[in-house]
């Protein structure tokens, strides 16, 4: 079997992944450019779940089994309830820093639902068929949009 690619080791984490938020972010925008949508906004949400997972790894030893654990599931919604377990103990405080991020950064969006619908054909049972879902400039915008209030309200966290 063909190896692809090189690994490099003994990496600063929380770097890495802002880097490859970096990365998935200009790509988002080149595709944009070119009136791909769809794609991205995919890359737009994969930009967030890194730029979270970035502020993670500054706040926790990435080294420890539990936060390597604790990391290996992928999607925005764990990032963010992972970043909730780290900076607070207090369900009230979590519940009210839940709410901030879900609803006034990302726009009260199912992105688990969307990050599927942005990659897969779906069966709907309504139609009795499969359906795809096709976005507009204006929906990648709201989705950009989110990004950008993200990326500031991580850096917000660092002045608590």
């Amino acid at each position: 079997m063909k190896k692809l690619g090189m690994m490099k080791h003994k990496i600063e984490v929380s770097n890495e992944y802002e880097v490859l938020a970096k990365k998935d972010e200009e790509v988002s925008n080149l595709l944009y450019k070119n009136g791909e949508y769809k794609h991205a906004m995919y890359f737009c949400i994969q930009a967030m779940e890194k730029y979270i997972r970035s502020k993670i790894f500054t706040l926790v030893n990435p080294n420890l089994p539990y936060f390597r654990e604790r990391n290996r599931n992928h999607s925005l919604e764990d990032a963010i309830e992972f970043l909730l377990e780290i900076i607070s103990t207090d369900e009230n405080l979590r519940n009210s820093i839940r709410q901030q991020l879900f609803v006034s950064i990302l726009g009260d969006v199912n992105y688990q639902r969307l990050h599927n619908n942005l990659r897969y054909p779906s069966y709907s049972k309504k139609f009795d068929s499969y359906s795809v879902s096709s976005y507009t400039a204006e929906d990648y915008k709201f989705v950009e949009n989110g990004l950008r209030k993200l990326k500031l309200y991580l850096n917000e966290l660092n002045r608590i």
